[in-house]
């Protein structure tokens, strides 16, 4: 079992154009959360229990995050449109890097079903008969991306999060990376945070959150 503390985040928006004067950061819409795990921790994907036991003269460890959306709220307006999660891996003389070996998910997905609707039109008494209607078999229901990472055997992993169809941006978010540690050294890894909200009245606003350094910074080992 693994406990992962979430730790609120403040978004900073971007300055644009046209954006308000007095745009505040956000709050209280994410928050975010890691923990360190040893690679013979319970639930290790079968995948990266096998890469580790082939490679027995190499040190890893499973970096476990999660990122949790919060529903618009009346001080904090917007929905959730996208998001990412990138995540710099580093030794403090940057001579040599830790690696994300191999990365959870890279991709995760939703059941989205088409409309397949169509207009009909029908003349009835001299008069246009607007009405919808929906060809036999359309409508097939298919698998949309909801969480897709990318970074496979690189120091800098990054996760995208997207709403799709019926599956709204919100709720916790489970990401992993299994990092291959550069030995006798200080592993550190940096994350970074940036979100896309649809506002009624603003349109599509972007935010960043930067979460490093302390309390953020994240230790995996050293």
């Amino acid at each position: 079992m693994t406990e992962v503390r979430l730790h609120a985040v403040e978004l900073v928006p971007e300055r644009t154009l046209g954006s308000p004067a007095d745009d505040e950061p956000l709050r209280g819409r994410l928050t975010f959360g890691w923990d360190v795990l040893p690679v013979d921790h319970e639930g290790v994907p079968a995948q990266w229990a096998s890469y580790v036991k082939a490679t027995p003269d190499r040190e890893f460890r499973q970096l476990l995050m999660v990122c949790s959306f919060r529903p618009e709220t009346p001080a904090g307006k917007g929905e959730f449109r996208h998001a990412s999660l990138g995540v710099a891996l580093s030794t403090p003389d940057g001579r040599a890097r830790p690696v994300a070996r191999l990365i959870d998910p890279g991709e995760r997905t939703r059941p989205v079903v088409g409309s397949g609707m169509g207009m009909s039109f029908t003349v009835k008494a001299g008069l246009l008969d607007v009405g919808v209607e929906k060809p036999p078999g359309a409508g097939p229901e298919r698998d949309e991306w909801i969480v897709r990472g990318h970074g496979a055997s690189q120091p800098n992993p990054q996760w995208e999060f997207r709403r799709v169809k019926d599956f709204p941006l919100v709720g916790d978010h489970p990401v992993a990376a299994l990092v291959e540690l550069v030995p006798d050294r200080l592993n550190m890894a940096e994350v970074l945070v940036a979100a896309e909200l649809e506002h009624r009245s603003w349109g599509i606003r972007r935010y960043r959150a930067r979460l490093a350094p302390s309390p953020h910074a994240i230790v995996l080992a050293g």
